[in-house]
């Protein structure tokens, strides 16, 4: 079966129009076998049927197709290490959305009740029971205006100033560079408050100002976020993304 056909597949499954080329022109600026990039698609096209029942919400869709261009633009070179990133992606979008819609203050107690409910799932159910919490969310008109043409899993952005956009622009390219584990919380929060104090110095905040300690909570929330979507990811039972065919 050719790329070309699979590439159609996922069109037709995301509601995307024909004349969408990104996954052939990423494909095809990919140096890597065309075994390899077969694989690749097999396991998109397990992983989109997943959505089976949220295939009408056209914003959902187009959710996943942005988590599946962010997952690809890593390039991993191993199936596995695709399958987890794809995986990390979901969650990582879809749970932030959610806080980010519901105006939610508590987010870390929001975020421990999300890993307790959705722990222990295989990765169908995980999904569904996700999905059935953010679908609400696209179906709110307004919301949609909002977020419109932002691709940034963390679309809280579009909710502060430029300023603040910055500095968690910096936080978060700190945070994925670093090697987060469940074991090493402690000493994470140490080395990311000593990042958040340099970007906050260069920007001549005062660290004592409302802003700045408003700042610092959602600073870690997004590094709490990451921590919530790896115990998500340890969790879940199942061998990954196994082959399921689309329907």
């Amino acid at each position: 079966m050719s790329l070309s056909f699979n590439f159609d597949q996922i069109k037709w499954f995301l509601s995307l129009p024909e004349s969408n080329k990104d996954l052939e022109t990423f494909f095809s600026e990919w140096n890597t076998s065309i075994e390899f990039q077969q694989q690749i698609i097999d396991k998109l096209l397990s992983y989109i049927n997943h959505f089976t029942m949220f295939r009408d919400i056209k914003p959902m869709m187009n959710s996943v197709f942005i988590i599946i261009k962010k997952t690809l633009e890593f390039k991993p070179d191993i199936i596995k290490e695709f399958e987890q990133l794809l995986i990390k992606n979901t969650l990582m979008r879809f749970i932030q959305e959610y806080i980010t819609y519901s105006k939610i203050s508590a987010k870390e107690q929001v975020l421990n009740y999300l890993t307790q409910s959705l722990q222990k799932l295989k990765l169908q159910p995980l999904i569904i029971n996700l999905g059935l919490l953010i679908k609400p969310m696209y179906k709110d008109e307004e919301y949609l205006k909002k977020i419109k043409g932002f691709e940034e899993v963390e679309v809280s952005y579009i909710l502060n100033s430029n300023q603040e956009v910055e500095i968690k622009k910096a936080i978060d390219i700190w945070i994925e560079t670093q090697n987060i584990t469940l074991n090493d919380q402690n000493n994470l929060k140490i080395r990311l408050k000593s990042v958040y104090d340099d970007l906050i110095n260069n920007c001549d905040l005062s660290s004592n100002s409302e802003l700045c300690n408003k700042l610092w909570l959602e600073v870690m929330e997004m590094l709490n976020l990451k921590l919530a979507v790896l115990s998500l990811m340890e969790s879940i039972q199942g061998e990954g993304i196994e082959p399921v065919g689309i329907k």
